[in-house]
């Protein structure tokens, strides 16, 4: 289990990342929320090396990338190591920096 969950709408099907009370499709109350596969696919990939506050800038530099779920969503992530874009990537939720974050690491 990744550790990553993903919701969708039983009234429209579509599915998102972040949770929300209603969807954004068309509004629906009560969204089903399940747990993704971990599995994923590369979208796009940025190095940060200026962190946005004290406790990221201790673990700068370190890499952030738009990960395409295979459910569907795309979800921003850390990667744990170097990946170009359409690369396959397996992710779980971990904590960094004190926080329960979705991190990717390459196939």
């Amino acid at each position: 289990m990744s550790g990553i969950e993903i919701q969708s709408c039983p009234a429209c099907a579509k599915t998102w990342y972040l949770p929300r009370q209603l969807c954004p499709g068309c509004g629906h109350a009560g969204p089903e929320t399940r747990p993704a596969s971990g599995q994923g696919t590369v979208w796009s990939v940025t190095r940060v090396e200026r962190a946005p506050d004290e406790t990221f800038r201790a673990i700068a530099p370190y890499l952030i990338a738009l990960v395409d779920l295979a459910e569907g969503p795309r979800v921003m992530a850390h990667l744990t190591a170097p990946a170009p874009i359409g690369a396959q990537v397996t992710g779980e939720v971990r904590d960094i920096a004190g926080r329960a974050l979705p991190v990717f690491s390459p196939r």
